[in-house]
């Protein structure tokens, strides 16, 4: 199975401050309603970006198994693209 979504990440704390949405529109959409957009520019404007992450698993567990490591699956990214 695959899982697809869009993420923007927070530098300048936990990830699971980090914007998480289905689409780009609606992870943009959440941007621009942040209050606090100092968290995602902490390393600079240029790495305030919008990412496509896309995890392939085989099952419910496999899934939590990705998400919860070290290496979490939800930083593995394909491509990434500028805010807008």
């Amino acid at each position: 199975m695959k899982l697809v979504y869009w993420k923007i990440q927070c530098h300048n704390d936990s990830n699971v401050y980090s914007i998480r949405a289905k689409t780009k529109k609606e992870a943009i959409k959440l941007y621009n309603e942040d209050w606090n957009k100092d968290g995602y520019k902490a390393w600079g404007e240029e790495n305030a970006y919008v990412k496509k992450i896309v995890i392939n698993y085989e099952d419910a567990f496999d899934l939590v198994d990705l998400m919860l490591s070290e290496d979490s699956a939800d930083n593995w990214s394909e491509k990434k693209y500028v805010i807008k």
